[in-house]
């Protein structure tokens, strides 16, 4: 099956402060999922079109074929979600919560309970990598 491309991401309307985002996340897809930049900018697009307001993406796992997102929201409380993708979707029905700040066998902290698990990410975005925290 040979699936044609015609999509490119307009940098033009990519919101405020995250082009280094739309740049970064594609070039990684490609490398760590070995795929062409047009399948990798079409799962980028996917990811990223997910992340919006209170819902951060934190970084990619599972060989890059699952995003990790942490859902800052009051109610219900905040979570956080692995979600399988490919170059068509996220797939929310099959995503699975691996983190809930009012579970009591886990830290309430997400960013305490993911320090110790970032390891286990192929990709991390800036704002939760440890190189950028003060």
């Amino acid at each position: 099956m040979m699936l044609v491309c015609l999509f490119s991401i307009n940098y033009d309307l990519v919101p405020y402060g995250r082009n280094e985002l739309f740049k970064e996340l594609p070039e990684e897809i490609t490398e760590l999922r070995d795929t062409s930049q047009e399948v990798a900018e079409l799962m980028a697009s996917k990811i990223l079109s997910r992340a919006y307001s209170q819902v951060k993406l934190v970084g990619l796992s599972i060989d890059v074929k699952g995003a990790l997102y942490h859902w800052d929201t009051l109610n219900p409380s905040s979570f956080a979600s692995l979600a399988p993708f490919d170059e068509r979707e996220v797939d929310s029905k099959n995503s699975v919560i691996v983190w809930r700040s009012s579970d009591e066998d886990q830290s309430d902290d997400f960013e305490t309970w993911l320090e110790p698990r970032l390891d286990g990410l192929d990709w991390v975005h800036s704002d939760y990598s440890p190189l950028n925290r003060n």
